[in-house]
């Protein structure tokens, strides 16, 4: 080997132990400001105790997402979590009381998701479901509705982004069920899996649930859509594979939000409609209420819409003037709105 790769080899060797090492176990400005939200506190890095080696220790494997552990005046403690989710690492900061062993509470501190998605994460709704958890057991996000204390219902166009945080936060329980406790706690994943096995996940199940922050407000089933006022509509769908004629019939989508509470159209703005993949499309309230411009459609060509698993059944999004079906929902099954 001649000096000049050597020389190469090395700086690759010392830039990858710069990486290794190069995250410091001292809190930043905005971790300090997390954890001070967290406790209402104006605490300063004089004021946190670094206990991250020790508390951590040989667990690192373990329990991955954490990186930083702090103890305040109080004897209360203060982590620093950093799971994977979508787009990446998301940081996280999470307080636990030492007297009840219960979470103070969860901020999120910085992150790469895509912020359209994100952007409930950092509502008041979202982030006070971390708070008052027992250390004892790990949260579980579910969806749609929280039906025990540790679950977490996730925010919807951000289901892994949400599982991210929940694992974010399990692993600090853990860290602090060993570290604090002394009992053996479950590995907590630090990267959220993507892949879905088969029957996991949502499902169509011919109804549609209508919620806002976090809330279910109500549902309503197919069968109740069928007895709507409905409407046929012709139209052309073009597509870079060609175009496709169709002769949809359902109801106009406000119907469907006024079947839970009329008021609904006139209290929100925004109509988020999700699909069982996961797809999302954003429209205005103004629009849902124009006339003759977005339906629920329920079938095509007089024949019923097919679900994703290929049965009868499936509901569909279909805006008039959007001649591409670029803001189309198929397999709908929720809508948001904020």
């Amino acid at each position: 080997m001649n000096t000049k790769n050597t020389i190469i080899l090395l700086v690759l060797v010392m830039a990858l132990l710069l990486c290794a090492c190069g995250e410091s176990s001292e809190p930043t400005e905005k971790e300090i400001a997390a954890i001070n939200e967290i406790f209402d506190k104006t605490y300063t890095v004089g004021d946190l105790k670094n206990i991250t080696n020790d508390a951590i220790g040989e667990k690192k494997d373990k329990f991955k997402a954490v990186k930083k552990v702090f103890l305040t005046p109080e004897g209360d403690y203060a982590f620093i979590a950093k799971p994977v989710a979508y787009n990446g690492p998301i940081t996280i900061a999470l307080g636990i009381d030492s007297n009840n062993g219960t979470t103070v509470g969860m901020r999120i501190v910085e992150h790469v998701e895509t912020e359209h998605y994100v952007r409930d994460l950092h509502n008041n709704w979202f982030i006070d479901r971390f708070a008052g958890k027992s250390i004892n057991n790990y949260l579980k996000p579910v969806r749609l509705e929280a039906n025990r204390d540790n679950e977490i219902v996730t925010v919807t166009g951000a289901t892994v982004t949400t599982e991210g945080i929940v694992n974010g936060v399990n692993a600090c329980m853990g860290v602090y069920q060993e570290h604090v406790l002394g009992i053996e706690a479950i590995q907590v994943p630090y990267m959220v899996k993507f892949e879905r096995e088969e029957g996991e996940g949502p499902e169509e199940t011919g109804k549609v649930s209508i919620r806002a922050y976090g809330v279910v407000l109500g549902e309503v089933t197919l069968e109740e859509i069928r007895e709507m006022p409905s409407v046929k509509r012709t139209m052309s769908i073009h597509s870079t594979s060609g175009t496709t004629k169709h002769s949809f019939r359902g109801t106009l989508l406000s119907n469907v939000i006024a079947a839970v509470d009329p008021e609904l159209l006139t209290t929100y703005e925004w109509v988020q409609t999700i699909g069982v993949d996961d797809y999302m499309s954003n429209i205005s309230m103004e629009e849902v209420m124009a006339e003759n411009c977005v339906y629920l459609m329920y079938e095509d060509n007089g024949e019923p819409l097919q679900t994703k698993t290929g049965q009868p059944g499936a509901m569909r999004v279909v805006v008039l003037d959007d001649v591409f079906g670029q803001r189309f929902t198929n397999y709908l099954i929720e809508l948001v709105l904020e």
